[in-house]
């Protein structure tokens, strides 16, 4: 199992910790969150603080690897709730464009489904979490159709304050 870090710069220049960890039958994650000095201290304006989970083909199955963003995603939740800045938590699923519209639509739904209840298995308030599936829209890697890509099979948790 290998792993990959290092700190980029967001929208704002402000750094940002990114993660990248390779675990069984080619799963792999991305965690991106602010480095805890800048989870502290948002600046109006900031984009959202989220985390991305990416899933195995035609699977909504949580990975061992997923279980510790799912962790990490949840310290900031609470932490933002700590800080009296939070509205809600936003739970999207995406999928890859192998298979038909209709059935990624499902399987994107599915996927958003298994990390809202592990969160809610971690303590978020199920009334804080709202789900989306978004199916084969918005890939981060632009592919033809039917083409496999591990990327295009994520869910991202998506902290917002009140006015994001």
């Amino acid at each position: 199992m290998g792993a990959w870090g290092g700190c980029d710069r967001g929208a704002l220049g402000l750094p940002r910790r990114r993660v990248l960890v390779f675990g069984m039958v080619g799963a792999f994650l991305v965690a991106a969150a602010a480095t805890d000095a800048r989870a502290q201290s948002k600046s109006p304006g900031e984009p959202p603080e989220q985390f991305v989970l990416y899933f195995d083909f035609a699977s909504a199955k949580l990975s061992a690897v997923a279980r510790p963003v799912i962790n990490h995603a949840t310290d900031a939740i609470r932490r933002t709730i700590d800080k009296g800045n939070f509205s809600h938590v936003k739970v999207i699923g995406y999928a890859d464009t192998v298979g038909s519209t209709e059935g990624q639509d499902r399987l994107s739904i599915r996927r958003a489904d298994a990390v809202r209840d592990e969160l809610v298995r971690e303590g978020i308030d199920p009334s804080a979490i709202k789900t989306e599936g978004r199916g084969k829209m918005e890939p981060e890697v632009l592919t033809g159709d039917q083409v496999k890509n591990p990327r295009n099979r994520r869910v991202r948790i998506v902290i917002f304050r009140p006015g994001d």
